[in-house]
């Protein structure tokens, strides 16, 4: 029956090539469309798993007047007190606070980061096991809480020219560089140009006990919209709490309607893609219902047809699947490379002067995984399948007397 069925798509070439161009686009959408809704989900979730939090909080307020040292943009401080009752929200793990100012020396700002030396397990200086993308220490050690230590961004302490052991005014404060961050490609939410212990920076900002930023660690199974919830209800005006399903819409509407409607997208192919494949099989159909009188009235079975149809439209559905998987993939890789995403300008705490620039860029690395190709080669082989058999079925439905009749 295989051997029948090849030999048919040779006979009949020009509608046999019709058929695989449909399945080859079928498959390319639906690789396309899988590949490209991956990466952009791995690229907006990467800035909180960088951080290493479930929930990122910040307060949004007008911005204040020059200060030597001061809240950057539109952030306002997040008191110790609503940082203590973020800790007592229902299903809250951890919570962990930094702190991001603007401080001028000779008219020049630096984003400084004020984090807890011994809390590295949330926030911007989050380390990640060996292998994967984060931000690492390439040189030095994080700084003593009782020091005037500072980690610097290596971009930033390349451009002053210091090293470690080397002193730089950070603001009023004369600080000793202990250590030099490199950040390893990702975009890192509430991150510096340096980084300070928590209390020698809020001793700058002269504000009391607050941070600006505030990283929530969950529970496994918790309720991520009851925890925002109970934060925005602490915080009140102007909070703003992210998360990784809120993230792409933060960043443009098009990264959201990719990242969360890929598996919609590819139910549409599939519907679409199904209803013009099974138009195309029945059209094959009428063109030969002679021949299939004729293979009936010699004593063919119905299953006969069947398989003989089905079989024509799984071959064709390879022939196009196979290389409409390998374009489609192709395009979503040309497509990603051209696509410029980056964290939301509430994570972006660097003035417009600042002499760095911000790491908020996300990197989009698409993939040829092994689950996406099979899905798309599932997916069109499957509704070659359908096709043949509901044309089989169509035709072999007709008494050999009535198909021998056709003009």
């Amino acid at each position: 029956m295989l051997a029948l069925a090849l030999n048919e798509i040779t006979r009949r070439r020009g509608r046999a090539f019709l058929a695989i161009v449909g399945f080859l686009l079928v498959a390319l959408l639906v690789a396309a469309g899988h590949c490209l809704g991956q990466a952009i989900r791995k690229a907006t979730a990467e800035p909180m798993e960088v951080t290493g939090a479930d929930l990122v909080v910040v307060r949004q307020v007008i911005p204040c007047a020059f200060a030597v040292v001061k809240l950057p943009k539109d952030l306002g401080a997040i008191t110790a007190d609503e940082v203590r009752r973020i800790g007592a929200v229902p299903g809250v793990r951890a919570v962990a606070g930094s702190l991001v100012v603007w401080a001028f020396h000779d008219g020049q700002p630096t984003v400084v980061t004020g984090v807890v030396p011994g809390s590295v397990k949330t926030g911007p200086l989050r380390q990640y096991r060996d292998g994967e993308r984060c931000c690492v220490l390439e040189s030095g050690r994080l700084f003593d809480p009782s020091r005037n230590e500072a980690v610097l961004d290596k971009e930033y302490a390349d451009q002053l020219g210091v090293s470690v052991g080397s002193t730089v005014h950070l603001g009023p404060r004369e600080f000793t560089v202990c250590g030099i961050l490199k950040v390893a490609g990702v975009a890192v939410i509430g991150g510096g140009q340096a980084y300070v212990p928590l209390q020698a920076l809020q001793e700058m900002l002269g504000e009391g006990d607050v941070v600006d930023y505030v990283f929530v660690s969950a529970e496994a199974d918790a309720d991520l919209a009851a925890i925002s919830a109970g934060i925005e209800a602490i915080i009140g005006e102007g909070c703003q709490v992210s998360t990784q399903d809120s993230l792409p819409g933060q960043i443009s509407r098009s990264a959201a309607v990719t990242a969360a409607g890929s598996g919609a997208f590819v139910a549409l192919i599939v519907v679409i893609g199904g209803l013009l494949v099974v138009r195309s099989a029945l059209a094959a159909v009428r063109e030969r219902v002679v021949e299939i009188g004729i293979l009936r009235a010699v004593g063919w079975r119905r299953r006969h047809v069947v398989a003989l149809l089905g079989w024509e439209t799984i071959l064709q559905g390879v022939l196009g699947a196979v290389p409409g998987v390998a374009i489609g993939y192709a395009v979503a890789f040309l497509i990603c490379s051209q696509l410029n995403l980056s964290l939301p300008a509430s994570f972006n705490s660097y003035p417009p002067c600042a002499t760095t620039e911000p790491a908020l860029a996300l990197t989009l690395q698409p993939q040829v995984t092994l689950a996406g190709v099979g899905l798309a080669l599932l997916i069109t082989v499957a509704l070659a399948l359908a096709a043949g058999l509901i044309a089989g079925r169509y035709a072999a439905s007709r008494a050999p007397m009535d198909s021998l009749r056709q003009p």
